[in-house]
């Protein structure tokens, strides 16, 4: 059933990239050599070749979306808080925090001395700014389902800020951390020549096409920030990534093909950085469109998939079979209790039968730029639905404008998630109701209470009851399929030194920018 696909995957392209170059390899290594070691070395172009990037791309903080515009955004601003690589949030603009009134009130102390950009002072009125851009019902921000709590945002002194929320949250130094959050100086809305108090300087950006950022020569973490400039180019297509990596045209890319790493690996003039973190891939229907506002006509296809085969055939030893939802085995709050969902076409055929349905004809909208193999996914899956009556019709979409036109726009899509640092942030961000990235537009009235309940629990160990119910939830009645979670394999050349994983994102939670320098 599965060896059209399979072939697919293992011919060609893979064999046309890298022949000539494993033919030249005899030793390699998947790490940096001694780059942790080393004294960072200053100066020096960076350049980044990245996908995620097109026409629609914007540095304005409420809309980032696409792994450009992200990366180019984290060369710009800080944020409140950082996540560290250990997974647990960290001060950057924000020097220390503490909670009160049951974690209703959070008072946040602020990094003195700091800059932005234009030479003005980062203070607490910045702070409120720039939170406010993400509050209230007018804002269109894609982040404000993680604020919308919060009721107030008062500016104490200029080096303290305290944060009123109508109902506690424990998280609320995680939230702080999102990339959305980037400080800016108050009043300021100029998104095509932004100003933050980042390690650079943005010099051009282009949006789909390129981004060069110089030196902040100002910036206020002296042991970051090492490259005179950073270049940024958007190479959406994997092949053309590889070959710039390999001749020397970028150091850094992402996005690495999961049948393509092994064999990058041996190429002695590059590295792998891999990530486990909580990277999911999903593919939503849309809750309101026939036929999936039909509960078993949902059943029927979560069934229908083969995710053994998925991870087997196009994940190359770097996924893990996920079971629709998008809590990871690593997170704390993982619910261990939840049966696996098993490829079974007679469960299939038997749910598609409740819904008064023989048999179903369907649409899947798929593009590499959702995640690599969005593309051999969907045809993976076309495949195994085959044996339950199902046809699903793959339709192969430009990565230009997808995450604009097609995600959340057709009745089903292929997508991904990063994953969030803490569950009650991925509930937020993608399954509450309202919420900006609900990608299934699903609502349910129970879960939106379990949600609030969850953050008026002091208890970390009830909490967590609460997160096993939504995760229950989610498994069972949301229109989504979240057939895998996966790591992120991003390269480097082995000039570039200081490269290391976080789990909260790849390319160093988008940091890379400012943590790595160059040996040469």
């Amino acid at each position: 059933m599965h060896d059209k696909i399979a072939s697919l995957i293992q011919g060609g392209m893979d064999r046309r990239l890298f022949l000539k170059a494993a033919a030249a390899t005899a030793i390699a290594s998947a790490f940096p050599r001694a780059g942790l070691a080393e004294t960072p070395r200053k100066g020096g172009v960076l350049r980044l070749g990245l996908n995620g990037g097109s026409s629609a791309d914007t540095l304005d903080p409420t809309q980032l979306i696409g792994t450009f515009s992200i990366n180019v955004s984290r060369q710009v601003y800080n944020t409140l808080v950082e996540i560290s690589d250990d997974g647990k949030p960290a001060p950057e603009l924000a020097a220390s925090w503490e909670a009160s009134d049951g974690n209703k009130r959070w008072i946040l102390n602020l990094r003195p001395g700091v800059q932005f950009h234009n030479g003005k002072a980062f203070d607490a009125e910045d702070v409120k700014y720039s939170l406010g851009l993400h509050i209230g019902e007018k804002t269109k921000s894609k982040a404000k389902g993680l604020v919308a709590d919060i009721s107030e945002v008062r500016a104490a002194s200029p080096t303290q800020v305290e944060i009123l929320l109508k109902s506690p949250n424990p998280d609320m130094d995680y939230v702080l951390s999102d990339l959305h959050f980037a400080m800016v100086p108050a009043g300021f809305a100029d998104w095509t020549k932004p100003v933050g108090t980042g390690p650079f300087k943005l010099t051009v950006f282009q949006p789909g096409v390129r981004a060069t950022a110089a030196r902040n020569e100002a910036y206020w973490r002296s042991e970051r920030g090492h490259v005179h400039s950073v270049e940024t180019i958007v190479i959406n297509d994997l092949t053309a990534r590889v070959s710039a990596l390999q001749g020397g045209s970028v150091h850094v890319i992402n996005g690495v093909d999961y049948k393509i790493a092994p064999l990058l690996k041996k190429d002695p003039r590059s590295y792998l950085v891999v990530t486990e973190g909580k990277q999911h891939f999903s593919l939503p229907m849309d809750a309101t469109k026939e036929p999936f506002n039909n509960p078993d006509v949902v059943l029927a296809l979560k069934h229908a998939i083969d995710r053994e085969q998925m991870v087997k055939l196009l994940m190359a030893g770097y996924g893990r079979v996920c079971n629709d939802h998008p809590i990871a085995a690593s997170d704390p709050n993982f619910n261990p209790n939840i049966a696996q969902r098993a490829f079974d076409p007679d469960k299939a055929r038997f749910h598609l039968k409740k819904a008064g349905k023989s048999d179903l004809t369907l649409e899947l909208h798929a593009a590499p730029v959702a995640f690599e193999q969005a593309v051999n996914t969907a045809e993976l899956f076309a495949q195994s639905a085959k044996a339950a009556g199902i046809t699903i019709n793959v339709k192969r979409e430009p990565d230009d404008g997808y995450w604009s036109e097609v995600w959340m726009k057709q009745p089903w899509v292929a997508s991904f998630w990063a994953g969030r640092p803490s569950a009650s942030m991925m509930f937020s961000s993608v399954y509450a109701s309202g919420a900006p990235w609900n990608e299934t537009h699903w609502k349910n009235e129970s879960f939106d209470r379990k949600l609030a309940e969850s953050r008026s629990l002091a208890d970390p160990a009830k909490r967590r009851e609460v997160y096993f119910e939504m995760q229950q939830m989610i498994h069972d009645e949301c229109p989504t399929i979240i057939p895998a979670f996966a790591s992120w394999i991003d390269a480097a050349r082995q000039e570039v030194k200081g490269f290391v994983p976080n789990p909260n994102f790849l390319l160093c939670d988008h940091r890379v920018a400012e943590r790595v320098w160059l040996s040469a």
